[in-house]
């Protein structure tokens, strides 16, 4: 992402790999999903019995996804003010009750004014939410309701809040994205890989110009040959004479 600080990419790499050690094989970043914007870290995955996050004697689907904040501004500009939620809530209710001509399997995408972690709330599609930040940098007094927090350090991502269980995820939604996002990347990289391959071979190019036009021109000229004044007197008897003109 343009204008991305290396700590925040290393933030959502460590994300990915958390990710994967909690059990999730289905992970991208920088996951685009149209009602909440680009989740940083996203992984969903089925868990076995005993081994799900509600610990349920059967199988349960679960999506986490993981926002990454680098500075304590970056983390509070997706906070949302008091009392926006609830007035997001009451406005959806009202258009609901006053809208007689929409459908009603149809559910009301009413986020506007909120920042992503209430809208991930107003617009479940997740079980889990963290906030993935450095050591220090977000207090247990600061996390949004639901949310979890994961610190990062020296020896890795540690959970230091664990978040609440969320019901109403999509899951078939999150994967699609997932899918969109790892098929753009891959696309993406034969992009990259074709253009260093073109510098290259511009590369190589320039460097033989430059040795070409490095090379002096070395041009070795003959020494001139007397020629015998016989040798000449006879050439130039054998020397056809001009038209109309009697030769010698």
């Amino acid at each position: 992402m343009a204008g991305e600080t290396e700590l925040h990419k290393t933030l959502k790499k460590e994300g990915c790999r958390w990710l994967y050690r909690m059990g999730y094989r289905c992970i991208a970043a920088e996951v685009r999903l149209k009602p909440l914007g680009i989740i940083d870290a996203v992984g969903t995955g089925i868990f076995r019995p005993g081994s799900n996050f509600l610990d349920a004697r059967r199988e349960v689907p679960q999506v986490c996804f993981i926002e990454c904040k680098a500075s304590r501004a970056d983390f509070l500009r997706d906070m949302s003010e008091d009392g926006q939620l609830s007035l997001c809530n009451l406005e959806r209710r009202r258009n609901i009750r006053n809208s007689v001509y929409r459908d009603p399997r149809r559910g009301l995408r009413q986020a506007v004014g909120l920042g992503k972690f209430a809208a991930c709330l107003a617009q479940p599609m997740a079980n889990l939410h963290y906030i993935l930040a450095p050591a220090g940098i977000i207090q247990k007094k600061d996390l949004p309701p639901r949310w979890g927090l994961l610190s990062y350090g020296p020896g890795g991502i540690t959970v230091v809040v664990k978040p609440t269980w969320q019901e109403c995820s999509r899951i078939h939604i999150v994967e699609a994205a997932i899918a969109r996002t790892l098929t753009g990347d891959i696309y993406r990289a034969d992009e990259r890989a074709i253009s260093s391959v073109n510098r290259e071979i511009m590369k190589q190019q320039q460097e033989l110009a430059e040795r070409i036009r490095a090379i002096e021109p070395q041009v070795v000229l003959a020494p001139p040959v007397a020629v015998p004044r016989e040798v000449e007197r006879d050439r130039l008897a054998r020397r056809p004479s001009p038209a109309g003109l009697p030769g010698r």
